[in-house]
């Protein structure tokens, strides 16, 4: 894969584009039929994307099937409450909103793959993952009460900012075949591996395939960071050696792209 395709995707790959979505399907002259119905659909179905984009801390396996339809309801419920508020009556629709997503957890199918690389406890090695649940929801964090915001965009931030805290605080169990230490060849059992903690990109960490290096120059990872006063790339060292993401009001929304420091 070309190195500017492969950095564009890995840009695309994150809340900004969930955070795009949502502004552009959700904004009233785009859109002035929307309904509560509809609202609810947009935020479950983007959740839903941005969260199949991610990873758990350790074991780096997505999410396969979320409560969606479930985390819709409760999305539906919190726009309603919304509605129902009366006027200068602070209300915060990121906390209600905060049940839909721990909705969405409840019970999580996890895909299968790839086999955790850390042993099961009291294994030496793991054959195959029999099933992986989320069996915490996580904690939402809570904002105080708050008078409605004058633009959209400030919800969606405060939204991003309560899930990524949550997404921490998630954990499940992965259930394996592992090979557990024997003689004289091990033998393979039923085994249990818990995991807490989902990330969304740019945050998984990338391995770098020239780690180690012989000069030891090389991280054993490829850093990650979100700069916009970088809009070009650096190809003369391992994919700068640390990526960097353009902003999207830079070379790539302008649809062509430079060589940069």
């Amino acid at each position: 894969m070309p190195l500017v395709t492969l950095l564009i995707k890995f840009h695309k790959m994150s809340w900004s584009l969930f955070k795009r979505n949502i502004l552009r399907k959700t904004n009233p002259n785009n859109n002035p039929s929307l309904n509560i119905n509809q609202l609810a659909t947009i935020w479950a179905d983007e959740y839903d994307a941005v969260v199949k984009r991610g990873r758990d801390l350790l074991n780096l396996e997505s999410v396969q099937k979320g409560n969606k339809d479930l985390a819709k309801v409760f999305f539906q419920l919190a726009l309603l409450k919304g509605l129902a508020t009366p006027p200068g009556v602070n209300f915060s629709l990121v906390n209600e909103f905060g049940n839909g997503v721990k909705a969405y957890w409840m019970g999580a199918q996890m895909n299968p793959f790839p086999i955790p690389l850390i042993p099961a406890p009291g294994t030496i090695q793991n054959i195959v993952v029999n099933s992986n649940i989320a069996s915490n929801p996580g904690t939402w964090p809570m904002y105080p009460p708050l008078k409605p915001a004058k633009k959209q965009v400030i919800m969606v931030n405060m939204f991003i900012l309560a899930a990524t805290v949550h997404l921490f605080s998630v954990g499940g169990i992965i259930q394996t075949t592992s090979l557990y230490p024997s003689a004289p060849s091990p033998i393979p059992s039923p085994a249990v591996i818990p995991w807490t903690a989902y990330l969304i990109p740019p945050n998984i960490p990338i391995p770098n395939i020239n780690f180690p290096s012989s000069d030891g120059s090389e991280p054993p990872v490829l850093e990650q960071v979100v700069d916009d006063s970088c809009n070009y790339i650096n190809t003369n060292s391992t994919i700068c050696r640390y990526i960097r993401y353009s902003d999207i009001k830079g070379c790539y929304r302008r649809n062509y792209t430079r060589w940069c420091n």
